[in-house]
């Protein structure tokens, strides 16, 4: 029968230290990882003697870059100080100058879209109100307010462009989210992206809209009703 003995590494005694009582105590916050950090803050000086060297530090520095070079130059301090110590560039995210460039395209034809689709909304606006110029000038005879027939005009623009950017948003939200999950991405939506296009399409309805109130008016007036 064989014996096995296995080595095992002593840990390093724990060192005593009692803490001062005149530290104050302050609320702990994020630091620029995300990371929320907790513990005591001591100095070297003021540490146990026991504790060694402090190997591991980290220094967080925000850097002007609209200077010219302002990382290299924040590189080059840094590999004077120590050679041996690691420089690395913390951001939140990064995006290619292609994908910002097909971006700024897909909103710009989208855009054109919703101009074309007001345009002819605002055709088929003028031609159903020629059609409806008796019937107008009949309800402003009978006490019909003239802010309610501009509303009408108003509802008539805002529904259809309503319907199709909601029928857009979710269908470009679903296959955004199929495509993010076939590449084991996590889901994330563009809203600044969705209320921009949003205010296109609020900018058309009311466009569309006050073009088409001179004509309304003037064919809600009396003369409306004369005949040949």
């Amino acid at each position: 029968m064989r014996r096995y003995e296995s080595e095992t590494v002593e840990s390093p005694a724990p060192v005593k230290w009692k803490v001062p009582a005149g530290a104050r105590t302050v609320p702990s916050r994020e630091d620029p990882t995300g990371q929320l950090r907790s513990g005591l803050l001591v100095t070297p000086s003021a540490a146990p003697k026991e504790l060694g060297d402090f190997p591991d530090m980290r220094i967080f520095v925000q850097v002007d870059e609209s200077g010219p070079d302002a990382l290299d130059r924040a590189r080059n301090a840094v590999f004077k100080t120590d050679p041996f110590v690691t420089a690395m560039t913390l951001r939140d995210s990064t995006q290619a100058a292609g994908f910002s460039s097909i971006r700024t395209g897909l909103f710009f034809g989208a855009a054109a879209v919703l101009v074309l689709i007001g345009g002819s909304l605002f055709v088929s606006q003028l031609e159903q109100l020629r059609e409806r110029r008796k019937l107008l000038s009949s309800l402003v005879a009978f006490g019909t307010k003239r802010s309610t027939l501009s509303l009408s005009v108003l509802w008539q623009t805002a529904v259809p462009i309503a319907v199709g950017l909601v029928l857009a948003a979710g269908a470009g939200v679903g296959l955004g989210a199929v495509l993010m999950s076939m590449a084991a991405q996590p889901v994330r939506i563009d809203w600044p992206s969705v209320l921009a296009m949003t205010g296109v399409g609020a900018g058309v309805v009311a466009a569309v809209t006050l073009l088409s109130l001179p004509p309304l008016l003037r064919l809600m007036r009396p003369d409306g009703l004369r005949t040949e």
